[in-house]
């Protein structure tokens, strides 16, 4: 599937449940750190948390299909809401696990520690400072530039696939890069990422299952 905004989601209803990387209500197995060991994304908290994703949509569909697998409920918010029709009736079997609503269309979704809520920003920058406990914003941007400094020092976290020259800069200046790490994100591989926490850097490699494999196709 070349076109992921033309995906026909057929996962089937036991597609999340079933799958073999969910690890617990709070976060779940992403992939392998440089050391080849299981590396855990710990995406919910009892506190309200912040994410800023760069990536062109591969990722992120991976990110909400695991995020359902440990009990999450999805309110994403998106000027493009045909792209995500039937995306959560598909994984989960349910109408109410996944929710499509315009941008900064206000939505209340009460969240627990086993059934946490993620609210997405798709390609567009949205602050919701009512954030509660076991509530997660991801900003999910096709681009690094200048115009992600807010959502940038806003987050607790940041994850970077691979960026090409001109947007390396742009983070080598938000985010004050060393030459290094600069370089460490133009050579990134395809199924790599770069996640930012709290100034500690970790480097995965994405684990996909066959499920998402047939569904979401090939990292790219």
């Amino acid at each position: 599937m070349s076109d992921l905004s033309a995906l026909e989601f057929e996962g089937g209803v036991d597609a999340v449940g079933g799958l073999a990387l969910a690890s617990g209500p709070s976060g779940f197995v992403l992939g392998r750190d440089q050391h080849n060991a299981l590396a855990t994304l710990r995406l919910f908290r009892p506190r309200p948390t912040r994410v800023l994703l760069i990536d062109q949509g591969w990722l992120e569909r991976i990110l909400l299909m695991r995020a359902m697998a440990v009990g999450a409920r999805v309110v994403m918010h998106t000027a493009d809401e045909q792209a995500w029709n039937g995306f959560g009736p598909a994984l989960t079997g349910r109408p109410d696990r996944f929710r499509v609503v315009p941008p900064v269309h206000p939505v209340e979704a009460p969240a627990a520690a086993d059934q946490p809520t993620l609210f997405v920003a798709e390609r567009h920058l949205l602050d919701l400072p009512a954030l509660g406990p076991w509530q997660t914003q991801l900003t999910v941007a096709a681009w690094f530039g200048d115009y992600l400094a807010q959502p940038l020092a806003q987050a607790d976290m940041v994850i970077l696939r691979r960026l090409p020259a001109r947007q390396v800069a742009a983070a080598r200046t938000l985010m004050r890069l060393d030459g290094w790490r600069a370089e460490a994100l133009q050579e990134t591989p395809i199924d790599g990422l770069a996640l930012c926490e709290a100034s500690t850097w970790r480097y995965l490699r994405v684990v996909s299952t066959g499920v998402e494999q047939e569904i979401f196709g090939p990292p790219r």
